[in-house]
């Protein structure tokens, strides 16, 4: 059973009582009915609509097929990865300022925006999400807190693809992961061990209501089989990053994907200037460690190519 918390429009500090935090920390997972009003809802999207069907980030690897190599296919898992770079709305709703006060209560004083997504499964033929843990697709020199919120932008169904969790799997290590078979160049991965996929417990959502899940919780979603196109806002929220204890390798992330030839050719031009000046708006995404081993990678670069100059 899933457990649903009902929020007033003006959420306040304490809300979020003890045992609800440990609720979620104690599965992985959970969900939030009322979170956001009608009006921020058909706001929402109204913008992501717009930004999907305006190609909106194409030609910088933002917009993406998530599990093909095209990606502007309309039959795919069309993703949209921070979409409040293209409408600065998206963080400056009452919705965005609702959530930020709940990632610090779940993640702390520290929890700060880390990015936002859109997700568009077309009608019909909507494909599958993969299942996947959101770690695997970070850098595994570094440890992550991270808790997404998950907005369907109408009702979430089993018929058109709501999410499905592993109860307990965010306790676990980023369990064994790959690219999708035959589709190496794809942005998606999938987790094909350590886990039993009839353990799954499925979270229908209302419109209005969301579901919430830690960096490690093992989830997918099914396919969209309805006459509905089914759109899903995802906002990520974090801590820093520290070093990891333990050495990992997350070989299913060396693969060069159709998005990232697409992103580095566009950081080759103005883009760079681009990616910079966003990262400065944000103000709250340096972290210490991350840093120093960006700047540590960079210098042995540099002094490589030197001695062979």
């Amino acid at each position: 059973m899933q457990t649903n918390f009902s929020l007033p429009d003006r959420i306040k500090q304490n809300s979020l009582v003890s045992d609800q935090i440990n609720d979620l920390w104690e599965r992985g997972f959970s969900s939030f009915e009322n979170i956001a009003s009608m009006e921020e809802i058909a706001e929402l999207k109204g913008i992501c609509e717009r930004l999907i069907f305006a190609g909106k980030g194409a030609r910088e690897g933002a917009l993406f097929d998530f599990v093909g190599d095209n990606p502007l296919a309309s039959t795919g898992l069309t993703q949209l990865s921070m979409p409040s770079n293209f409408n600065p709305r998206l963080r400056r709703t009452d919705y965005h300022k609702r959530l930020e006060v709940l990632a610090r209560q779940i993640l702390g004083p520290q929890a700060r925006f880390a990015g936002d997504h859109l997700f568009y499964k077309p009608p019909v033929a909507g494909p599958e999400t993969p299942w996947h843990q959101d770690e695997a697709f970070h850098d595994p020199r570094f440890n992550y807190q991270e808790v997404s919120f998950w907005l369907p932008l109408q009702p979430a169904t089993i018929e058109n693809g709501c999410l499905r969790f592993i109860p307990g799997s965010h306790r676990w290590s980023v369990q064994p992961h790959r690219k999708l078979p035959g589709k190496e160049r794809s942005h998606g991965i999938e987790c094909y061990d350590g886990f039993d996929p009839n353990d799954a417990v499925f979270c229908p959502i209302p419109v209005g209501g969301c579901t919430v899940h830690l960096g490690r919780t093992l989830h997918g979603a099914g396919p969209n089989v309805t006459e509905t196109a089914r759109f899903a806002y995802v906002v990520v929220f974090d801590i820093p990053a520290t070093v990891a204890t333990e050495y990992r390798e997350f070989n299913w992330l060396d693969h060069i994907t159709t998005r990232d030839e697409i992103e580095a050719k566009w950081l080759q031009g103005r883009g760079k200037l681009i990616a910079l000046y966003r990262r400065v708006m944000r103000r709250n995404n340096l972290d210490p460690h991350r840093l120093y081993y960006g700047l540590k990678r960079r210098w042995w670069s540099l002094m490589k190519g030197r001695k062979r100059a």
